[in-house]
């Protein structure tokens, strides 16, 4: 009987087979014997939060035409944005496969992916310059893909009904988050954090109004027509690239509903990580109104255009903050407690008093 010990298999780390990524570097490369030799993690510089597990890797192959490496990021979405509601990454992916070759903007390319979009595998991409160094040129491209991407599918939300993943935040998906919504504001109540709302009884009150006039603060919006939306489009998620068109990822929110709450999440995110931007956010949006009027001629008076962002306001604090400042209200608040403040509290106390009339 031999005494040597049994070699140690170290267990594989990736949730993908080997297999998947060689087909897919196949097809993403053109070299159908492409042979994947050695993967090798690396570390994301400047990576922000996201939904789930973000990795990268480096991938070694060698075929006839030659050995190289190609530069991955490995997505694993954790759950779902919402409970209730459809999984990021599945509409992460269902973006990548079946939308992206009709958007006027450009994404990385998908090498390979769980059909359920539990994890996918991107090219990685190296932008120029960091999100909070963008130039005032950058954010204007941004917007303007921005508008782009708005008027392709402009007024076609019958038609994006045959993605069934896509998020319909303001319909189908509408009582999940109001639900939602709801119980965060009774964890606020009861913890008693944080307390710029629940120390102030008109904030409390304010919150109550927001869920119990749910309906009249999505129905301005529900009257626009609808279009597909990022649901988080920010400088975080472009990648400025050296022959200056964005390359845009990370679609975990993509939906469909009004254009106005995609330009909403731009300007007030990008206030939110990078404070004073490079441009006045009164001009991203006069640019947006601009760009869309001169592509499919939607234009909006002013009055319409005010309607409908301050309803935007009220809609996204309600779908999104509420349940974050439940959550985590000391990570989100600390050095960041003005410009909660200056960016929400405040609007969204000014919006309910002129859009939902008097208590």
């Amino acid at each position: 009987m031999s005494t040597e010990p049994a070699a140690f298999t170290p267990p594989w780390p990736w949730p993908f087979a080997r297999a998947d990524l060689t087909a897919g570097l196949r097809r993403h490369l053109g070299r159908a014997d492409l042979e994947v030799i050695d993967i090798q993690p690396v570390s994301i510089q400047h990576q922000r939060p996201s939904i789930g597990r973000v990795r990268g890797l480096l991938a070694g192959y060698r075929s006839e035409g030659g050995s190289g490496s190609c530069s991955l990021v490995l997505k694993e979405p954790r759950g779902t944005t919402r409970a209730g509601l459809a999984g990021a990454g599945r509409r992460e992916v269902g973006v990548y496969q079946s939308l992206a070759g009709q958007l006027p903007l450009r994404t990385p390319a998908l090498i390979a992916a769980a059909a359920t979009g539990d994890w996918m595998l991107l090219e990685a991409v190296r932008p120029l310059r960091r999100p909070d160094r963008w130039k005032a040129d950058d954010y204007g491209k941004a917007i303007q893909g921005l508008a782009a991407l708005h008027d392709r599918f402009w007024g076609l939300g019958d038609d994006l009904e045959a993605f069934p993943w896509l998020g319909r935040p303001l319909e189908a998906d509408f009582g999940v988050h109001v639900s939602a919504a709801a119980q965060a504001i009774e964890r606020i109540v009861t913890s008693g954090r944080p307390e710029a709302l629940a120390a102030r009884p008109e904030r409390v009150a304010m919150l109550a109004r927001l869920t119990a006039q749910a309906d009249e603060i999505a129905a301005p919006l529900l009257d626009l027509p609808a279009t597909l939306l990022h649901g988080d489009y920010w400088p975080g998620n472009i990648a400025v690239v050296r022959d200056g068109r964005p390359i845009v990822f990370d679609w975990q929110m993509a939906s469909v509903g009004p254009a106005v709450l995609d330009v909403l999440t731009f300007v007030t995110k990008s206030q939110w990580w990078f404070g004073e931007l490079p441009v006045e956010p009164a001009g991203l949006v006069a640019l947006y109104r601009q760009t869309l009027a001169g592509l499919g001629g939607v234009e909006w008076s002013d009055d319409a255009w005010e309607t409908a962002w301050e309803h935007a306001r009220l809609w996204r604090f309600l779908q999104e903050w509420v349940d974050l400042l439940a959550a985590s209200p000391d990570a989100l608040l600390g050095a960041s407690t003005e410009a909660l403040e200056r960016l929400w509290l405040e609007p969204v106390a000014d919006a309910v008093s002129s859009r939902l009339g008097d208590s």
